[in-house]
């Protein structure tokens, strides 16, 4: 990407402009869940829930002298036989060729982080991306979205998809929240040594001691608030920014 003549720029110049090949993986990662998030959703929901009927099976106990072993064999069986063709669909699912991340998928996918959006707020992140007007997000449209905000310097790149994707590039063992140690390879890669220590400090703060096996943990929400606020500090050191701020001051 090359730097737009008349624009401002920040101490993040120094960053690699191009995906990193970590990134790569991790946005392929990223994408792969995301496509057919609500079918997947639905049929892993109907698939847990045979799983614990199952175990329930398989473990109760026999009323003292009533034989169960016929009825019990049926059950388990059938509970099997739905499960086995549970998979079959969701490994299906993974083989279509028009894989495309669509309304639905965000819907579940940002509900699944807590986060609950109304149809115009999730019409607007696909809108923001979807170049060739279709009404879902393909894989380079995908991609193109986060080299933009890579690349960004101004803070005005539309991010609402760009920042729940981050977030969930990070979230690399997908419970919900990010930590210090999913976070630092990835800042480490992108902006080196000391520019990482000060995003790390701007997604965690000043206290990111160790809390457990992950370390320091925030969760989406904690995430947004940084991020839209470092986007925010980004936009306001831009002649843009300035401007506005000296206009506000008159």
């Amino acid at each position: 990407a090359t730097l737009t003549p008349g624009m401002d720029y920040g101490e993040d110049d120094a960053a690699i402009q191009e995906i990193t090949t970590q990134e790569e993986q991790q946005l392929r990662r990223v994408y792969d869940l995301l496509c057919d998030y609500h079918a997947r959703s639905h049929l892993k929901r109907e698939y847990l829930q045979r799983e614990e009927k199952l175990t329930g099976v398989r473990t109760k106990v026999p009323r003292p002298g009533v034989t169960e072993d016929m009825g019990k064999a049926a059950e388990i069986t059938r509970l099997t036989e739905e499960m086995s063709l549970l998979d079959i669909d969701i490994r299906k699912l993974a083989d279509r060729e028009d894989r495309k991340i669509r309304l639905a998928d965000l819907s579940e996918a940002l509900r699944a982080l807590g986060k609950k959006c109304s149809k115009k707020e999730l019409l607007d992140m696909i809108w923001e991306v979807d170049e060739n007007l279709d009404g879902c997000i393909d894989w380079d449209e995908f991609r193109l979205m986060f080299m933009r905000n890579i690349t960004d310097r101004s803070g005005l790149e539309p991010s609402k998809l760009y920042n729940m994707v981050q977030f969930m590039i990070f979230d690399q063992n997908e419970n919900g929240k990010v930590s210090v140690d999913e976070t630092m390879n990835m800042l480490y890669e992108r902006y080196g040594r000391q520019r990482m220590e000060a995003k790390l400090r701007g997604l965690f703060g000043n206290n990111m001691q160790e809390t457990g096996t992950q370390g320091g943990e925030i969760d989406f929400f904690q995430y947004l608030e940084a991020v839209e606020r470092t986007q925010y500090q980004t936009f306001m050191t831009t002649s843009m920014g300035r401007n506005l701020r000296s206009s506000k001051g008159k």
